[in-house]
């Protein structure tokens, strides 16, 4: 799938840079789970390894939570000025360690703050809930020490809530985060004071949030963040399990997907479809003389060469486009 987007971030502050009409702009609000390692900064990368047009920024304060964000007019004013695509928001891990109850007083009206002046300022922006991770040795609650996989489950429980309540997608970093330190117990996610991320951490994190937005695999994008191996097994574990759970976590619009192929007779098949709901209006631009309206799209060129594939979403809320670059290599001629 394709879907895009442009990049970039500042330390401790929030930024606004310009932005052609068809790249993606996304906004990462959080705290250091976010900033360390600049995370939106490795997202970027991979994003531009596979060929992705985006522009990301980041507005961020260590041990914020969602309260604390509230208290920020730097954060609605990166709201307001942006202009934002999607919106990615963060709370501290361990208000989701808590029950309902707790969450409901001490949680819910702050997220709702925010959500709000989204929705005011971004009616379009597709937002989404940064699902964090459990400390390596987990933490107390309520003077009951509770394992790593015992945190972990509470911070799924806690923001499957936030999900449950405002309908809004949610990147599983925490379960991805949970899954691989089974899988490969030998590659350390985390910083000396065993709760922050370590660099691969962080490219787990980015890693997952490319999956999760463009739906497609982060195999093969090449960064030199971390080191080769370590950043494929990451890949190939988000492919593995990130992909297969988009619909559960609430990824059923707001993407399109493209490919390109060569069929079994030889012919320079295009496969595209937009899944932005039932009120949009959906246009597909080949070439000047090419232009197609629906949600998907079969189209066989005559030629192997390189392309832009253009596409219009018309919502009530404004109008997106979207621009995809495809190539189709020449058929390999059959020595006799």
């Amino acid at each position: 799938m394709l879907k895009f987007k442009s990049l970039f971030w500042f330390c401790l502050g929030c930024t606004f840079l310009a932005s052609a009409s068809d790249t993606t702009r996304i906004l990462f609000i959080g705290n250091s789970f976010t900033g360390n390692n600049d995370m939106p900064g490795i997202f970027q990368k991979i994003c531009r390894a596979k060929q992705k047009t985006v522009h990301v920024e980041k507005c961020w304060k260590g041990g914020a939570s969602l309260k604390d964000q509230t208290m920020r007019p730097e954060l609605f004013d990166a709201i307001k000025k942006g202009k934002w695509n999607v919106i990615v928001v963060q709370g501290w891990s361990k208000e989701f360690v808590q029950d309902r109850a707790h969450i409901d007083t001490a949680t819910l009206p702050y997220a709702t703050k925010i959500l709000d002046t989204i929705k005011a300022h971004n009616p379009c922006a597709q937002i989404l809930f940064y699902e964090t991770w459990a400390y390596r040795d987990g933490c107390e609650k309520d003077s009951v020490k509770l394992s790593f996989e015992e945190m972990s489950d509470t911070i799924f429980k806690g923001y499957a809530y936030m999900k449950s309540l405002f309908n809004h997608p949610v990147v599983p970093v925490g379960r991805t985060w949970l899954s691989f330190r089974q899988k490969h117990p030998g590659i350390n996610l985390y910083d000396t004071d065993l709760y922050h991320p370590s660099k691969s951490g962080s490219y787990l994190a980015a890693s997952t949030f490319f999956t999760s937005i463009f739906h497609e695999s982060p195999v093969g994008a090449v960064t030199k963040t971390i080191n080769y191996t370590d950043a494929k097994l990451i890949q190939q574990h988000c492919e593995q399990t990130v992909l297969p759970m988009l619909e559960s976590n609430g990824f059923t619009k707001d993407y399109y997907l493209v490919s390109a192929t060569t069929d079994d007779k030889g012919r320079y098949r295009l496969k595209a479809e937009a899944n932005y709901g039932t009120d949009a209006k959906i246009t597909w631009y080949l070439a000047k003389d090419k232009v197609f309206k629906g949600s998907s799209l079969e189209y066989f060129y005559s030629a192997p060469g390189t392309y832009n594939v253009r596409l219009k979403v018309e919502l009530p809320c404004g109008t997106r486009w979207f621009t995809q670059k495809i190539n189709f290599k020449a058929k390999q001629k059959i020595k006799k």
